[in-house]
Order: C-alpha cells, then sequence, then structure tokens
C-alpha cells in the first residue's frame, strides 16, 4: 500500500526548522481537538493558538487561512491513523487466523475510541472526513486513508478465510463505522463488554461465510 499522501496545501509560512515545525504540530493537534470536542465551526486562528496555550498571532503565522489549517489537519490525522492501521495489521499478523483473537483485538480497538479522548480523536476523524468529501483538494488524503482500512479488514478476513475477501473487509468497514455511530450517538443504551464481543463474532461469522 502507498504511503500517505502530502497534505492538500504544501505548508509555506512560519519557520522550518526543528522549532517551527513542533509549534506547527502543537497547532494542528490543537485543531484536532477543537474539531472533535466542537466542530468545524469551532475552528479560528485565535482558538486554535488559544487551545495550544500559545500567542494569538502563532496560527496565522503558520497559515494563510481556516481552510489551509483545515486541509492540513486532515493530512495530520490520515498519516497518524493510517501508520496505527499498519501497526494494528501488523501486531493481528497471524492471530487473525483465530476468531475469538481476531474478536478481542476489534473490541479493544473499539472501546479505546470509546474512552474520552478516544472520543474526540474518533468524532474529529468523521468531521474532517466529511469536509474533505467536499473538497476535491483533499481527495487523496481520504484514498489513502480509506486504503488503509480497506487493507486492516482484508488482511482479517483473509485469515480468518473468508471466501470473498474484498467483499467481506468492504462489509466489515462498514459494520464496524455503523457500529461505533451507534455506540457513541445518544439515544442509544451502550453495549456491555459481553454483548460487544457477542456482536463482532456474529458479525465475522457471517462474514466469513459470505
Amino acid at each position: 500500500m502507498a504511503g500517505p499522501p502530502p497534505a492538500a496545501s504544501a505548508p509555506t509560512r512560519g519557520r522550518r526548522d526543528r522549532r517551527g515545525e513542533q509549534r506547527r504540530a502543537e497547532l494542528l493537534e490543537a485543531a484536532i481537538h477543537l474539531i472533535g470536542a466542537h466542530g468545524l465551526d469551532a475552528v479560528t486562528h485565535r482558538a486554535v493558538a488559544a487551545e495550544a496555550g500559545v500567542p494569538a498571532a502563532s496560527t496565522s503565522y503558520y497559515f494563510r487561512s481556516k481552510d489551509e489549517l483545515i486541509d492540513e489537519a486532515l493530512g495530520a490525522l490520515a498519516e497518524r491513523e493510517i501508520a496505527l492501521l499498519r501497526a494494528r495489521r501488523d501486531a493481528l499478523g497471524e492471530l487473525a487466523a483465530d476468531l475469538d483473537m481476531t474478536v478481542e483485538a476489534l473490541a479493544a480497538w473499539i472501546e479505546d475510541q470509546l474512552t474520552e479522548s478516544g472520543r474526540v480523536a474518533m468524532l474529529a476523524q468523521y468531521q474532517l472526513q466529511l469536509e474533505a468529501a467536499r473538497r476535491p483538494e483533499a481527495r487523496d488524503i481520504l484514498a489513502a486513508w480509506k486504503d488503509g482500512t480497506d487493507d486492516l479488514a482484508e488482511t482479517a478476513m483473509r485469515a480468518l478465510g473468508a471466501e470473498d475477501v474484498r467483499t467481506a473487509g468492504i462489509l466489515l468497514v462498514c459494520a464496524i463505522d455503523g457500529l461505533r455511530l451507534r455506540l457513541m450517538a445518544s439515544g442509544h443504551e451502550p453495549l456491555t463488554p459481553e454483548q460487544l464481543r457477542a456482536t463482532l463474532r456474529a458479525l465475522l461469522s457471517g462474514l466469513i461465510r459470505a
């Protein structure tokens, strides 16, 4: 799988030394947190600087506009998530051939995203992906993200012996996305750990036979 592409707008503002790169990363992390906690409308140069705990002028020094800041935040988040997906794929390895181990790995991954910090990061992912879908210049970033997700799902389904690996992988990704949104959304009672694992076992078992 090809590595993640660069952010849609190549950064040209601000210091390019180590200190400058660190400050840029801090501002992007602050933007991601704001998006996850309060939505895209909360992102302003001043709000991002305040979240990062730096002078108000810092954000405009590194980013020309809100759109550039959002594009780079999407690129940074995508790069991080693709690296995590690869690590999970490699860690799963031969264990993916064991249904119980795959169920446990998926359940632990979902539960990690339902913690307070995990929820903010996941909401930021969804909001940035929806925003990028409206922005043609961000399509390469979304494509790399999708490839990373599909690769992990297909690795699991191939190891479990699914007959149609590609279709099973797509269905697994869609089902996990829907399950995560259900668990986050208000109005739905959370699944117990046992119920979550039973749901995942039924899902994987059905996809193997699909």
